[in-house]
């Protein structure tokens, strides 16, 4: 109940639905169902909306439990979008199967969107087992898979069951590169998972990828980050080409890429309408050649692309001059040069891909930086200086950013600013991760007051001393911040 300024006690039955609506949007969605389902009808019907797109996560193993046995049972038929995540609460997703196991598409046979979040692989089998004669569900999203006692034939495995989970009733999975990479076996006799149309993946290799492709006879959109070590790829073998794909987003993560290994996969994808690339590492100057680039392009029907590529030379790099091999592709390039002159990332105008990780020294002259990263979602800066307030102009060229990564720090490296810059509001940021030794106390504030959603942060435990001990960063800590991680290296005592 809730007294009024007039004494009277008002009935929460009484408010509008209205205001109940935006109470809801204060709750999650299990302390919406803990809290509200099952007083009455009117109520039941006012969190219909929360119990279509169910979340269980970030709650108490007790509340668990007896959501699993008492709510999901009266509600299930009614869960169109499930997600079950041990992100904050280990072994949920073990609780969940312990009461559905089996049962799953009897509880829930309207089912169309499973997502799982931080579960280990023995878990992920598990589910995918129970994944059976469920008529509507088309979509499997699996983020950050942990390994569990799994070995390369056992991962092989996984994936078939992957492919094959709800009886190849499928059309679309995501699998993301934050999971572990994944491997395909190359077989005599090759299963196909025709039933698929949009697949994102992370893969090891570049030869998983040419062994994937070749089983996926009606895949149209396919997003593909590789870890791969490049010397392990047969560039003698053929493949087949793969006339049903129209869309293709290309990631390389960590090791070098040179264009011969891009041209044998863009050889059998002829009908691609939309390409983008991002190669994190290559010394490869044909990537970097706009004119090498375009006579292979020349023969495609492109709509869109979208490209990115980071080149590291042994020599001194004339920005100009790559730019200018660029100039007859129909959309604008532009490039970043670091302080030493000889690594460069080129970027087609704007940047269409939402994570990028980039060393701050590619910003030391940041005056001359254009407005060409605003659909960043995610952020990654290496070499970030002891005083943060020096990347906040980086920081306001990214307005809908939503995490962001200072990964190690660089005492030495200087931004060349013309007068001090304030940060803007970043509205977006909900996740930082600040795990360097040594954070400058007014700029770490400075980030807090123009993040008024920011609730997730990562940290080192020895600059969350020294901030402790501020108390308007500790009002702003207790005000905002809901998922706290603190980083304590096993050097430290306490």
């Amino acid at each position: 109940m809730i007294r009024s300024t007039s004494s009277s006690i008002i009935s929460l039955e009484n408010l509008p639905d209205e205001i109940l609506l935006l109470i809801y949007r204060y709750l999650s969605s299990i302390d919406i169902l803990f809290s509200f389902y099952g007083l009455n009808t009117r109520l039941n019907e006012t969190i219909s909306e929360i119990y279509c797109h169910l979340f269980l996560g970030d709650v108490s193993y007790k509340r668990f439990r007896y959501i699993c046995s008492s709510i999901i049972p009266q509600i299930g038929y009614n869960v169109c979008s499930l997600i079950v995540s041990d992100r904050s609460i280990e072994k949920l997703s073990k609780i969940f199967l312990e009461y559905f196991d089996g049962r799953i598409s009897l509880i829930f046979p309207k089912l169309k969107c499973l997502t799982l979040l931080e579960v280990t692989t023995d878990v992920l089998s598990s589910f995918i087992d129970n994944l059976n004669n469920l008529k509507d569900l088309i979509q499997l999203n699996i983020y950050s898979l942990n390994r569990n006692n799994i070995d390369t034939d056992g991962i092989q495995i996984l994936l078939n069951k992957i492919f094959s989970a709800n009886n190849s009733r499928l059309n679309t999975i995501c699998y993301d590169h934050e999971s572990i990479p994944l491997t395909v076996i190359d077989q005599n006799n090759h299963l196909l998972y025709s039933n698929l149309k949009k697949l994102e993946i992370f893969l090891e290799r570049l030869h998983d990828l040419h062994h994937l492709l070749t089983r996926l006879p009606q895949i149209e959109i396919f997003h593909v980050g590789l870890q791969y070590e490049s010397s392990e790829f047969n560039h003698t073998k053929e493949y087949s080409p793969v006339e049903s794909l129209i869309e293709l987003n290309l990631i390389s993560l960590g090791y070098s890429f040179n264009f011969n290994e891009l041209t044998s996969i863009l050889n059998r994808t002829k009908n691609i309408e939309k390409l983008s690339i991002k190669i994190d590492n290559t010394d490869d100057l044909h990537l970097i050649d706009g004119n090498y680039f375009n006579s292979f392009l020349s023969s495609f029907h492109l709509k869109q692309f979208n490209y990115l590529v980071k080149y590291i030379s042994d020599s001194s790099i004339n920005q100009k001059e790559i730019l200018s091999t660029w100039k007859q592709f129909s959309q604008q390039f532009d490039c970043l040069i670091d302080d030493d002159q000889n690594n460069i990332i080129l970027y087609s105008i704007p940047i269409h891909f939402s994570h990028i990780g980039i060393s701050t020294r590619f910003f030391t002259n940041i005056s001359s930086i254009n407005n060409h990263f605003h659909n960043i979602q995610s952020l990654r800066l290496y070499g970030v200086p002891h005083i943060i307030s020096e990347i906040f102009p980086i920081l306001t060229k990214c307005k809908k950013i939503k995490c962001l990564d200072f990964n190690g720090g660089d005492d030495d490296i200087v931004l060349k600013l013309r007068k001090e810059t304030h940060l803007c509001k970043l509205v977006h940021l909900t996740h930082l991760l600040l795990l360097r030794s040594s954070v400058d106390i007014k700029s770490f504030q400075e980030l807090l007051q123009s993040s008024p959603n920011l609730f997730d942060l990562n940290i080192h435990s020895k600059p969350l001393h020294s901030l402790l001990d501020q108390q308007s960063i500790c009002h702003l800590l207790g005000q905002q911040i809901t998922n706290l991680y603190i980083y304590w290296p096993r050097s430290d005592t306490l």
